[in-house]
């Protein structure tokens, strides 16, 4: 059976969403699926079409970027030819040309799977507000006219501005999780490297956007340096290069040369060294602060490495620890709870001492793939 996914961005672009699209379209190919990827051209020095891991990538041209959209003519004509020519079109939203695989979709009689993964809020400002508008009417149309809709949870539907108009046809399983392995020569190397063996080490793990919170946990680390009895360091793992996100990485690379000396930045992280990066840490923090953000796979990555979490109380992003009870949740923008969380979380540890193999089966992978077979074969 032949699958056609659309998304903005693909492999080697890093992105909860891009991975996501990534685990499931491989999988697929492994059972058997013909998968077509498209995707936006985000750099030059991409080639137009290859293929990884068996599944069939082609990259649309664009005109020029919009934020972290783009307007491109030949993602237009692309689409056309690959809708007419699968079986399945599966869509992850948001995105703005989005609505042109459904309007082919319909066209040629396909059926429409889309996977909702968040509500966008972009940074302050007329262009970007103009832009939440213009993608809120895109992916409304998207999800009106689709067959079938997926997302993370409940939580987040409920609480979702577009999500809670489609409750008869939603449907839901988590993300793809990766177990990933973890090594102790890494480890060691790891603890080595950022001479942290004396150290609480805490962790984020995103890419350095305005909706990822990284400015309430830095303004946490005077009281932190205050109320911990141990020195600490956070380490930061993730793009360097934000895409659209340039005047908040300025905000936070101010931010983060004040606090140079409690301060790891790591950068990307290899997919071999994630597991054991995870495992080394002693708390995660996830921070987000809106809706942009629905579910976080890496704390569940890092609770499956034995490590907890402290998490903002946001619909979709709870959910995670309410289920296992693997961490705190904290209300969103508040330096001092989330202190507190972190203080707790580090002086109690065992309190947090989950049975792993629990927290596998609650999020597996193979439940979620099944989700989407059983959809795409019905057809």
């Amino acid at each position: 059976m032949r699958v056609f996914t659309t998304l903005t961005y693909y492999y080697p672009n890093i992105s909860g969403l891009s991975l996501h699209a990534q685990m499931i379209s491989e999988a697929l190919v492994k059972r058997g699926y013909d998968v077509t990827i498209l995707c936006m051209n985000h750099k030059k020095q991409l080639p137009s079409q290859e293929v990884i891991n068996g599944v069939k990538i082609k990259r649309a041209k664009p005109l020029f970027r919009i934020s972290k959209g783009f307007l491109s003519w030949d993602y237009i004509s692309k689409c056309f030819s690959l809708v007419k020519n699968t079986d399945v079109v599966i869509i992850h939203l948001p995105q703005v040309e989005g609505i042109f695989s459904v309007l082919f979709a319909k066209l040629f009689g396909k059926r429409v799977l889309i996977f909702y993964h968040c509500d966008v809020i972009l940074p302050k400002g007329i262009v970007n507000k103009l832009i939440e508008k213009l993608l809120y009417f895109s992916n409304y149309l998207c999800l009106k006219y689709a067959n079938t809709i997926l997302h993370s949870t409940q939580d987040f539907s409920e609480h979702s501005r577009l999500l809670q108009r489609f409750h008869e046809k939603i449907e839901f399983t988590y993300p793809p999780i990766k177990d990933y392995k973890s090594y102790n020569r890494i480890k060691k190397l790891l603890i080595m490297k950022t001479h942290s063996k004396n150290f609480y080490r805490i962790g984020i793990v995103a890419r350095i956007a305005a909706d990822k919170g990284f400015e309430y946990l830095l303004e946490a680390i005077p009281l932190l340096q205050k109320k911990l009895k141990k020195k600490f360091m956070i380490f930061i793992a993730g793009p360097p290069e934000p895409v659209g996100e340039e005047d908040y990485k300025k905000k936070i690379t101010a931010m983060m040369d004040r606090y140079k000396d409690n301060l790891i930045f790591l950068g990307m992280i290899k997919e071999e060294e994630m597991g054991s990066l995870l495992a080394i840490l002693d708390v995660l923090v996830v921070p987000s602060i809106n809706s942009t953000e629905s579910f976080g796979t890496v704390q569940v990555e890092a609770m499956m490495q034995g490590t907890p979490i402290v998490v903002n109380d946001l619909p979709g992003m709870r959910i995670p620890v309410r289920r296992t009870g693997m961490g705190m949740i904290v209300p969103i923008k508040d330096k001092e709870k989330l202190t507190q969380a972190i203080v707790e979380i580090l002086s109690e540890k065992n309190k947090y001492k989950i049975d792993i193999n629990k927290i596998k089966q609650e999020f597996l992978f193979a439940n979620t793939l099944k989700t989407y077979e059983k959809i795409i074969k019905n057809a």
